[in-house]
């Protein structure tokens, strides 16, 4: 599937400024435990890594995949349909009435497929935006349990992606990343990532366990 225009937006490089935590309220059974760490201690998270890798997310995206697959092979179908009635128009000589008809209802046929692949189309895209939003209120909901719990001041967003250097595009995204070094051990990208997966597995159960304590040195 092709990148959409909602994955762009999330990639953005103006988004790459903004924090993560915004205030979103823990789950319940959620908590944060008491602070454990410094005031204004300052994490790292890279959401683009966590969105390739979320067990949720990738599903939810697989399914709408072979939705939309289903979806193009019916439209294909119907192509095919008219690409027949088309070339049956020959058997009729232009102006009589039984070519008139078959015409028209090409015509009205062509016109139904084209609305209803565009109302389709919106519908998927809508659905996708969906998926993204919900799974990123998921990601904020970790992170805000997990910067409480560990008393962070701040996640910031950031990218572990390394660049192609014979792509410029990429080498150009990397030279304006914001975060240019930072100790590892404000990364707490592997711990969010962790817990959002076994939660995944446990959205079944009520009691799920606390935000995972941030690594220290």
């Amino acid at each position: 599937m092709k990148k959409s225009h909602v994955l762009a937006v999330l990639a953005g490089s103006v988004l790459l400024m903004t924090l993560v935590v915004v205030g979103v309220p823990a789950q319940q059974g959620m908590q944060p435990a008491a602070a454990t760490y410094p005031a204004n201690q300052i994490a790292l998270i890279d959401v683009g890594l966590i969105f390739k890798q979320h067990t949720r997310f990738k599903q939810h995206m697989a399914d709408l995949e072979a939705d939309m697959k289903r979806a193009e092979e019916v439209v294909r179908k119907e192509r095919d349909t008219l690409r027949a009635m088309s070339e049956k128009l020959a058997d009729y000589g232009a102006g009589t009435p039984e070519y008139k008809q078959l015409e028209e209802e090409i015509a009205k046929r062509t016109a139904d497929l084209n609305v209803r692949f565009t109302l389709q189309r919106k519908e998927f895209a809508k659905t996708e935006a969906k998926i993204w939003h919900m799974v990123f209120q998921e990601i904020q909901q970790e992170v805000d349990a997990f910067a409480q719990a560990n008393g962070i001041a701040a996640v910031l967003r950031f990218s572990s992606e390394q660049p192609d250097p014979e792509k410029p595009d990429e080498v150009l995204r990397d030279l304006n990343k914001p975060v240019i070094w930072y100790a590892r051990n404000l990364d707490i990208t592997p711990i969010v990532l962790n817990s959002l997966n076994r939660r995944a597995l446990q959205t079944d159960q009520r009691a799920t366990p606390g935000p995972a304590r941030f690594p220290r040195k």
